[in-house]
């Protein structure tokens, strides 16, 4: 007999004596409202030989400290006692139980042992393949991974797309990457005729921005399976990645043409047009659609939000007036209303609209726009005073720390950085050790040069949470900005990469490092990379700092001038402009 516990989200087993002799007892689950009476202890002594007897209590007393340590959440202690319980038992529901104790501790070592004592245990539990995989995979173990992942690849039978779309969303889920993608080449080496591998590989790539090989990929798709519908989409993604616009929306548009009845890929061939920044095209696209489904919310939304990107006020307005009047995204219109009245400079409008906003989702940028309109028309007291009532009404402790945030933001937008930082000390006082506001507080620090400040901010916030890839980052970088112990800053960069490999902020932070190591060619990679994923002004500039260094002046002015055209007023442009002039 045992009762199961909620520990770390999932249930915990508390195993009884009689229930450990070697067998598998299925699970019995009792709610909270009964409780069995627990076996009498001196039974069990009089049915067990004092060996027998003493090794049962070896077990049950690791699971029980095991248990007790889940209850206080220290998950470290309660896998010590687990993986101790299960080299005393030979039940594959512990060993399971302490697998999963250990992905839960990121412990991945302690993890694949535990799963393949419970594979030699249970056998062929078809849970078994992905649990394996994924430890082997994080382990580094890329070649047993596959052997795993193949397992399920077999198990899929005559489905071509059931294996492939498992491991997909498996590796989906995968901190690294780059060894996910590994794996998944090697199963499509394997299975090379099979459509869906090739497709799968095609959108990680197409994630990981590497737009030519999501072409090639999703062309070898298409190659062995004509009708994929999905891979005809993801060649025409691949293709508006690589800039080749023209030819991604011809076969959109055939791909629409020759499914008039799919409203689904009509939809997409729409968004595509707007990705292209096609607007005049897309709403006409979206307007038939509408025409025909004069009621559809979401078209209606759509269309309100492109007519507001291309500034025509009125049709926006008529359309989100319309979802306000038919009880449809209430908070979005009212929202939008604001914002199309706030560009027209009717800002007692904007205002009454903004106070209408309720969903949390607008709600609190819709404040932070009246706020700033109030600190625009009656000067920043007036804000703050708004804000600081605004505190008042928030129930939650996240709520009040985003309003602090959005006064702290106000304060930097005038330039006042010292009494932002006194506003995020009061913040700190009422909620001592709330990472946000630390961090908040360090970038700040940073724009008086109070480095002393941020970095002791931010590694408060490691203290507490060593992961936390975003502390890491802003605390290497600054030491790398700053040429100030560049082999410090290079150890917490690489600590964020492992933990964020697709961030192309920690991805520029490492090119940034790189450079300022000297590492040329190393830096470039990464700071193209990350260029590639997200076009930034400061990466951009990054990248025209390195040209500069390398003797290309030319390849330097040209990338600036690109730059310079998406942020014309970006003052650490212009500063390099002057400075290389």
């Amino acid at each position: 007999m045992f009762t199961i516990l909620r520990v770390f989200g999932w249930p915990i087993l508390l195993l009884a004596v009689h229930g450990l002799s070697g067998c598998a007892t299925p699970p019995v689950e009792t709610s909270e409202a009964e409780h069995p009476p627990a076996p009498d202890p001196s039974l069990a002594i009089s049915q067990a030989p004092a060996s027998e007897y003493s090794a049962h209590s070896d077990l049950l007393y690791e699971i029980l400290l095991g248990e007790l340590s889940g209850q206080f959440n220290d998950v470290d202690q309660a896998l010590e006692h687990y993986v101790r319980a299960t080299e005393l038992s030979d039940d594959p529901q512990l060993a399971e139980r302490t697998t999963r104790i250990a992905m839960v501790a990121k412990n991945w070592e302690v993890g694949l042992r535990a799963a393949h004592r419970w594979s030699e245990l249970a056998g062929d539990d078809p849970k078994l393949p992905q649990i394996l995989g994924v430890l082997e995979l994080r382990n580094g173990n890329v070649d047993q991974a596959v052997v795993q992942f193949e397992k399920i690849m077999q198990a899929s039978g005559d489905s071509p797309q059931k294996g492939f779309g498992i491991i997909g969303a498996i590796l989906t889920r995968e901190p690294d990457s780059e060894a996910a993608m590994q794996l998944l080449e090697k199963l499509v080496n394997e299975h090379f005729e099979n459509p869906y591998g090739h497709l799968t590989l095609a959108g990680f790539a197409l994630q990981a921005g590497d737009y030519l090989r999501a072409l090639d990929e999703s062309e070898l798709a298409i190659g062995f399976g004509p009708d994929l519908t999905e891979a005809r989409i993801l060649r025409v993604q691949a293709l508006l990645g690589l800039e080749e616009t023209d030819d991604a929306l011809t076969d959109m548009k055939i791909l629409a043409e020759e499914a008039p009845q799919n409203r689904e890929l009509r939809m997409s061939y729409a968004r595509t047009l707007l990705t292209a920044k096609r607007y005049e095209e897309a709403e006409a696209e979206f307007q038939t659609l509408h025409a025909e489904s004069p009621g559809d919310s979401e078209l209606i939304y759509t269309l309100g939000l492109l007519h507001l990107q291309q500034e025509q006020y009125e049709a926006a307005r008529e359309d989100f007036t319309r979802l306000v009047q038919e009880d449809q995204r209430k908070d979005e219109g009212h929202y939008y209303l604001g914002r199309i009245a706030e560009e027209e400079k009717d800002f007692r409008t904007a205002i009454a609209e903004f106070e209408k906003v309720e969903k949390r989702q607008y709600y609190l940028d819709a404040r932070a726009r009246t706020a700033s309109i109030y600190a625009d028309l009656e000067g920043l007291d007036r804000a703050q005073q708004y804000l600081a009532e605004l505190r008042t009404h928030q129930h939650s402790t996240e709520d009040v720390v985003q309003v602090f945030l959005i006064e702290g933001q106000l304060l930097h937008e005038h330039k006042l950085y010292v009494a932002a930082i006194d506003l995020y000390s009061e913040g700190l006082q009422k909620f001592p050790g709330h990472q946000e506001l630390l961090y908040a507080r360090a970038l700040m620090a940073e724009e008086i040069d109070r480095i002393d400040l941020l970095e002791s901010d931010l590694r408060a916030i490691l203290a507490e949470d060593p992961d936390n890839a975003s502390a890491l980052n802003a605390l290497g970088y600054t030491l790398a900005d700053r040429n100030s112990r560049i082999g410090e800053a290079l150890e917490y960069i690489q600590r964020a990469l492992e933990i964020r490999p697709d961030d192309p902020a920690v991805i520029d932070s490492m090119g940034w490092v790189q450079f300022r190591l000297g590492n040329y060619e190393q830096a470039e990679q990464y700071l193209r990379k990350a260029y590639r994923l997200l076009k930034d002004a400061e990466i951009g500039g990054h990248l025209v700092e390195l040209f500069w260094a390398q003797g290309d002046h030319q390849g330097a002015r040209k990338m600036m001038q690109e730059v310079l055209e998406h942020f014309p007023d970006e003052e650490y442009l212009l500063e390099l402009q002057r400075k290389f002039q």
